[in-house]
């Protein structure tokens, strides 16, 4: 079960990868056309996803299992990318909020700008994470490091053998 949901979510997290980013380039086009701004000043916005494109990507090229292993990282991906997307499509489909029927734009900029650095943290909270795991190394054996096992010796009680 556990490598279905793994499979699942790493699949599923490459799928919110790309649709999170068209969502906020959309955004973020809309909003910098309405003000007359230059694109390439929004750069920053986009270096995250850049960042974890690479990490994703090396992650396959170099068979990263304990990052692409890891359900919980796997989860967590999802989760992130799914926010930004309810967050896209808040921003551009609610028509109750008060500041879009105000303005008349079609887009909320303001609730979208309000989660820009939100946005950032998540996704270079993500980076980091993967970086850690893919420094991460498994051990082979079950045991700890720190837990060491203590075998007595049945011929002789006296004898400790710590493995």
């Amino acid at each position: 079960m556990k490598k279905i949901l793994n499979g699942l979510f790493f699949i599923l997290k490459w799928i919110l990868l790309l649709s999170s980013f068209a969502v906020t380039f959309y955004i973020v086009l809309s909003m910098y056309d309405r003000v007359n701004k230059n694109l390439m000043e929004s750069i920053s916005l986009f270096i995250p996803y850049v960042l974890i494109l690479i990490l994703f990507m090396i992650n396959i090229i170099f068979k990263q299992k304990s990052v692409s292993k890891n359900l919980f990282y796997n989860l967590t991906c999802c989760l992130v990318f799914a926010t930004i997307i309810v967050v896209g499509i808040r921003s551009i489909m609610d028509k109750n909020m008060i500041l879009n029927k105000i303005m008349g734009y079609g887009i909320n900029f303001s609730y979208f700008n309000d989660f820009l650095a939100f946005m950032k943290i998540l996704l270079y909270g993500l980076s980091v994470g993967n970086i850690f795991f893919m420094i991460h190394e498994k051990e082979d054996h079950p045991e700890s490091t720190l837990v060491k096992k203590i075998k007595i010796n049945s011929d002789n009680d006296s004898n400790i053998e710590v493995l």
